[in-house]
C-alpha cells in the first residue's frame, strides 16, 4: 500500500483509532498532534502493525506549523491520497453571554481556522498529484446544537460548510470532501466541556437532544475509513453518525 494519510488530532481517540486501523491496512500514515507524549506512543503502536510512520508535534491554528507539517509529510511520502482533518477541541458548557472572547477565540482558533489551514495546504499538495480526499471530523452539532454548547456547535457548523464547498467546487479536479458527524463519543474531547456541568444542565441537554445510541472511537473510525474509500460518489456530504440522532 503507496497510499498516505495525514491525520491531526492522532494523539488521541478518534485520530488514534483511526490511525491504529490504517495501519493493518499498511497505508503510510503522517500523524499530527500538539501532544507530543502521546503523539508519540501512538506512533509507535502504528509502526508494531507493520505501518511506515512519522510524528510530527503542530498547533494546527499556527499557520507555520500547518506548513510544517503538510511539508513534512510531502517531503517523506511525496504525496497525501486522504487528510483526516479531525483536530478540535471543546470548551465548558455556558450559554453564549457566558462565554469569554478568549475562549471563542482559541475553540475557533483550533476548529474553525486550524480546519481551514490544513484544508488549504493539503489541496495545494492534491492537486499537483490528481486528487485526493479529505475527511472532517465534524459533529451532530453541525446538524442541531446540543443545550450550552452554542460556539462549538456554530465551529461544527462552519466545517461542514467547508465540507460542502470543497465537494462543490473541487469535484472536476479529483479532490473530494466528506463529513463525518459523530453525537456521542467514548473519548476525552468532552471532558473539558463537562467541568460545568450541573444537574440542570444535563437536564436541558436531555430535554433537547434526541435519544442517540454512544459510539466507540473504534466504531466512528470505521466511518472514516469508509469515507476514504467512497470520497468521489460521497463528496459534500455529510455521513450522520449519531447513534439515531438524525436531525437531516
Amino acid at each position: 500500500m503507496n497510499q498516505v494519510v495525514l491525520i491531526t488530532g492522532a494523539a488521541t481517540g478518534l485520530g488514534r483509532a483511526t490511525a491504529l486501523k490504517l495501519a493493518e491496512q499498511s497505508y503510510r500514515l503522517a500523524l499530527v498532534d500538539f501532544n507530543e507524549e502521546a503523539g508519540l506512543q501512538t506512533t509507535e503502536e502504528v509502526k508494531n502493525k507493520g505501518a511506515e510512520a512519522i510524528f510530527i508535534k503542530a498547533d494546527v491554528s499556527n499557520e507555520d506549523d500547518v506548513k510544517l507539517y503538510v511539508k513534512r509529510t510531502e517531503e517523506t511520502f511525496g504525496r497525501i491520497d486522504y487528510f483526516h482533518n479531525n483536530a478540535g477541541i471543546m470548551i465548558p458548557f455556558r450559554m453564549i453571554h457566558e462565554y469569554s472572547a478568549d475562549e471563542y477565540d482559541r475553540l475557533m482558533n483550533i476548529n474553525v481556522k486550524g480546519a481551514f489551514l490544513g484544508i488549504k495546504y493539503v489541496i495545494e499538495v492534491m492537486l499537483k498529484n490528481g486528487g485526493g480526499t479529505i475527511i472532517n471530523t465534524v459533529s451532530s452539532n453541525s446538524y442541531k446544537p446540543t443545550a450550552y454548547n452554542g460556539i462549538y456547535s456554530a465551529s461544527k457548523h462552519a466545517l461542514a460548510g467547508m465540507t460542502k464547498s470543497i465537494g462543490q467546487d473541487y469535484q472536476d479536479v479529483n479532490v473530494y470532501a466528506v463529513g463525518v458527524a459523530p453525537n456521542t463519543m467514548q473519548t476525552n474531547i468532552a471532558a473539558n466541556a463537562s467541568t460545568t456541568f450541573t444537574p440542570e444542565i444535563g437536564a436541558k441537554i436531555g430535554a433537547t437532544t434526541g435519544p442517540n445510541i454512544a459510539a466507540t472511537a473504534e466504531e466512528i473510525a470505521d466511518a472514516v475509513i469508509f469515507a476514504m474509500n467512497n470520497g468521489k460518489v460521497l463528496t459534500g456530504s455529510i455521513i450522520n453518525c449519531a447513534g439515531g440522532q438524525i436531525y437531516n
